[in-house]
């Protein structure tokens, strides 16, 4: 038994609720889950895709089962969040998931690379799947991403 008050009448002991409220609760829980997510429909895609140039900040360590590149990489005007939203991404070093792992077998910290990249915020989330090297004179930005201006 518990203790409340009762409107108007001061403390007065109430019965505490039936088990059976609780069960009912319990029983009705699974339909308040949210839907599951709807199959992906064929040819639609799973993930955004970019193309960004940068520097090799540090290559993948050998002994790790998931190589990461890390890469000093340009501003990414179009970079589009969790939430669909095109908001950008200011130039700064990532680690991206090489798929397959050796793409980038030949190449040096320092070196400046054009990535091609996947963004699928269901998984793994930034995964490199093409890795070109550039020239060594080639100039890199790096800053913050340019604001769209709205239309009106």
């Amino acid at each position: 038994m518990e203790r409340r008050a009762a409107p108007g009448k001061g403390w007065q002991r109430h019965p505490r609720r039936p088990p059976a409220l609780l069960l009912l609760a319990l029983a009705a829980a699974p339909g308040c889950r949210p839907a599951p997510r709807a199959p992906a429909q064929a040819g639609a895609p799973q993930a955004h895709r970019y193309t960004v140039r940068g520097e090799v900040v540090r290559l993948p360590a050998p002994e790790r089962r998931d190589p990461e590149l890390y890469v000093r990489h340009e501003a990414i005007e179009g970079f589009v969040d969790r939430e669909g939203k095109a908001v950008g991404m200011a130039a700064m070093v990532m680690p991206f998931r090489l798929e397959p792992p050796d793409l980038a077998r030949g190449l040096a910290v320092g070196d400046k690379v054009e990535i091609g990249f996947a963004v699928d915020w269901s998984g793994p989330t930034f995964r490199v799947e093409r890795v070109a090297r550039l020239p060594p004179e080639t100039p890199l930005r790096f800053g913050p991403a340019r604001q769209r201006e709205r239309a009106r």
